[in-house]
This record gives structure tokens, sequence and C-alpha cells, in this order.
């Protein structure tokens, strides 16, 4: 059995709250996600990830397995390793167990791994480890440090020859179009961007594991509060460069079916407003969007 286990990335330092709510600071989500890229490029993909329970260990897991190319999906918590034990490993080929630093350590002073104490205490955000078990025992077969790790990232796939500033999977994203049907015509739903600087529609990258659509449904949700059917076939496609490089965005009608208020909302520090179609084209930021509202 290959056993992997990874140092969660490095958290908020101004952080007062419980420590295992505790998030990750942009350095420590950057570590995972190059982490991550080794992983995929590596073809270590694990048959089953173990976080400790804490939010900083979850958000390192979404954020390796993201970026190397796979579903962030079925990402499961271990009391025994939140307890700094070896959680039961039966029929497992290659396990990856995520967890704060200090209870790495804590799992990794076993006699059963080793490590001698010093090696132990090395161990800080953002570093792997794989070993070999057998019979209950174990040899370290590799350490990577994500500081020692390329600062870009392969694309388009975790093996592939070209260099992004992020993740591969960034560079592919979706989008819809919200609309209602009302006496006066049909209405478009624009929602304010992140900064509230300027006006869009739902967008979001598309997470591996998941459709353009699915993630669109899920962007729309999150950033506009709404539900509804979005179209089989897409309305259109359009590109443009951030990060360094293009983004492929697909777009989608989406027919809005409820429109959530409060804590259901879960970006509803966003505004949100409806308006006719040259309305919409008028004042929508990106010039790719404003053509396909204009043809509505």
């Amino acid at each position: 059995m290959d056993l992997m286990t990874l140092s969660a990335g490095a958290g908020e330092r101004h952080w007062h709250g419980p420590r295992s709510g505790r998030p990750l600071r942009s350095s420590g989500k950057r570590q995972m996600q190059k982490i991550g890229a080794f992983l995929g490029g590596e073809r270590l993909r694990p048959d089953l990830v173990l976080t400790d329970g804490s939010f900083r260990a979850q958000i390192s897991a979404e954020k390796a397995l993201k970026a190397a190319g796979w579903t962030a999906r079925g990402i499961s918590t271990s009391e025994d390793l939140a307890a700094g034990r070896l959680p039961a490993r039966d029929a497992l080929k290659r396990p990856l167990l995520v967890a704060l630093p200090g209870t790495v350590r804590q799992l990794l002073g076993d006699p059963a791994f080793g490590l001698s104490q010093g090696r132990v205490e090395e161990l800080g955000p953002g570093c792997l480890l794989r070993l070999a078990g057998q019979d209950g025992r174990f040899r370290l077969i590799a350490r990577t440090d994500a500081g020692d790790l390329p600062d870009l990232f392969p694309y388009p796939a975790p093996d592939g020859a070209g260099r992004r500033d992020r993740p591969a999977y960034y560079y592919r994203q979706s989008a819809v179009i919200p609309v209602r049907h009302t006496p006066e015509g049909t209405q478009i739903l624009i929602v304010g961007s992140a900064s509230g600087r300027h006006w869009t529609v739902p967008k979001g990258i598309v997470d591996p594991g998941l459709s353009p659509a699915a993630s669109a449904r899920i962007e729309a949700r999150e950033e506009a509060g709404i539900k509804g059917r979005v179209g089989k076939h897409p309305l259109g496609h359009f590109s443009y460069e951030k990060w360094g490089a293009i983004c492929q965005v697909t777009v989608f009608i989406m027919e809005v079916t409820k429109v959530l208020e409060g804590a259901d909302w879960e970006e509803s520090h966003r505004q949100r407003r409806w308006v006719s179609a040259p309305q919409a084209a008028d004042l929508l930021r990106l010039e790719a969007l404003r053509e396909m509202v204009a043809g509505l």
C-alpha cells in the first residue's frame, strides 16, 4: 500500500475563531494547488481522501484535487485522523490523509512510521509524504514540499507542456443568462460583480468532474440566488483574457423558476436586477455577453 499524507496549507495569520475553523490564506491555497498539480502530473490519484475535519484541511484537500484535474467530491472526515491515529485502511491501495500540520506530526510520530523526531518536527504546511506500508510498518518513499515546486502550472492538463499562472481548470468556465417571461416581455437578471463595480451574469470556473451546465447551475444559485432550468444546448461561447492566458466560456440560457432570499442566497452581498434585453445589453461589461443578450 502507498500511503500519502499532506499537511494542510498555511492558515490565516490573524484568526481569533476556533482552531478547527481557521481558513487558508492565499499562500496556503497556492501551496495546495502546487501540490495538486504535482500529484496530477505524477498520476498519483488516491483511492480515498480523508481529512481531520478542520476547515483548513477540507479546503486544502479540495484545492489539491481540483488542481490535479480530479473531482473534489467524495472527501470524507476521519475521527481517527483527527485524533492523530492511522485510519482503518482495508483494501486501500493509495489513501491520501490531509490534516493540520500538528495532527500530521502526531500521526507520523508513531514508531510504525520509523521517522526520527527531528524529521517529524520538520513537517510544516504544504508538505506531502509518500510512504510504503507492509505488515503494519511504513518506510518513507519521497517527500515533496510545495515551496520546491514550480510557481507556474502545467497546461492544458497536469502533464501538459504549457505553463499558466493558475491551475489548468481555471481556464474552462461557464455562465448562464437568467431569463423570466412577463406580460411586458422577456426580462434578464443581471448581478453585481464581486467588487460591485460592474454588472455581469452568473459565471465561474468549471470544477473538474462537473459539466459546464452543471457548474453554471451552481454559480447561478450561489452568485444570483436563483434556481431554474438550464438549456441542454449552449447559447454560445466566448473567450477573454485573464490570469495571463485565454479563458474559454460556455454560455447557457436559464429559465428562472425560483428566486432565493436571505440566508438561502450564499452571495447576498451582490446586487441583482431584472432588466429588459436592451437594458442588459447596455449594462453588461463583457462585449460578448452584450452581443448574446442583444440577440435575445
